[in-house]
């Protein structure tokens, strides 16, 4: 019966559709990603790689060599993206010393506190963004106040409060409320060694309707927009809640971003899930040569995210 053909196709037939799947998906984003439904289908490149791959090698095993040929082409399709949204700029050797910078969304509900600060203290970031802060983490972090005197905590209840421990003085700071939830946006001046710099850690909400994606892409646009204001080196930090390849994040690559990575730091204990959304990006601005020493993706320290530190000589 035809009906059973379709529901029910042959080897063959059923690794095919999943390959036109697996191609078609990234496609719909790429090309619609204005719309918030479509720009979800952005978020999963390696996804519909790995689906592809598979795919790839059980026709290959099946000898079908054609079919196997086509999905390999289809498989250039999410991997072209993941090079285009993440690729690198070359650098110059910096002069100046480096900075570590380090982001973690901790989780509101994770209660591993003395592993966090006990990371933190031996990783010893320059600056630290800590996304998801309310009372209660607040009062486990203030420890870390004698290591990183210079500190801005804005606990509140619920997931978008944050903290903020810095080696280095302070010499500014804001709060910025973006969109109509007024959710904050932390911006500050740090003295560094070869001189000031503003530093941006951000939350904004996940997309998960129409409303939060229009209010994450607003939380983008400010961003981009405090970061436009500025001259010299702007560091952002953040559980954006957007992968290097969604469409929200359009006016931070335009505003001059770089250091979008392809890691997956959510959910990596799920690979149908996993995805890149804690960043830690910068803009040179006149400041200078930058020079980008790395990226590393921490250990699991409780949350459903990893820290993620980066080194940057200026």
């Amino acid at each position: 019966m035809k009906w059973r053909s379709f529901l029910l196709p042959k080897p063959k037939a059923l690794v095919l559709r999943l390959a036109v799947l697996g191609s078609l998906l990234p496609i719909l984003g790429w090309c619609g990603g204005s719309y918030w439904l479509l720009d979800l289908f952005n978020h999963f490149q390696w996804q519909y790689a790995g689906l592809l791959g598979i795919a790839v090698i059980a026709l290959l095993l099946m000898r079908q060599w054609r079919f196997a040929a086509v999905a390999g082409i289809l498989l250039c399709i999410p991997l072209l993206r993941i090079h285009l949204g993440t690729r690198s700029v070359p650098q110059k050797p910096s002069p100046g010393s480096p900075m570590k910078f380090t982001c973690f969304n901790v989780l509101t509900a994770n209660q591993g506190y003395e592993d966090v600060v006990r990371w933190i203290r031996e990783t010893d970031p320059d600056v630290i963004f800590l996304p998801e802060v309310d009372e209660v983490w607040a009062g486990k972090l203030r420890p870390l106040l004698e290591s990183h005197p210079h500190a801005v905590e804005h606990p509140v209840e619920g997931n978008f409060g944050f903290a903020c421990y810095s080696k280095l003085p302070i010499l500014q700071r804001e709060i910025i409320p973006c969109g109509a939830m007024e959710l904050p946006l932390l911006k500050i001046r740090v003295q560094g060694e070869s001189g000031s710099f503003v530093f941006l850690g951000a939350h904004p909400v996940p997309p998960a309707n129409e409303f939060w994606a229009g209010e994450r892409d607003e939380f983008l646009r400010i961003i981009a927009a405090e970061m436009n204001e500025e001259k010299g080196l702007v560091i952002v930090a953040g559980d954006l809640n957007a992968t290097p390849w969604s469409y929200g994040v359009k006016p931070l690559r335009d505003a001059g971003l770089r250091g979008w990575e392809a890691v997956p730091t959510w959910s990596r204990s799920n690979p149908l899930l996993a995805v890149p959304i804690d960043h830690l990006l910068y803009r040179a601005g006149n400041a200078g040569p930058i020079e980008d020493q790395g990226f590393i993706v921490g250990p699991d320290l409780g949350s459903d995210h990893r820290p993620v530190t980066r080194m940057i000589a200026w």
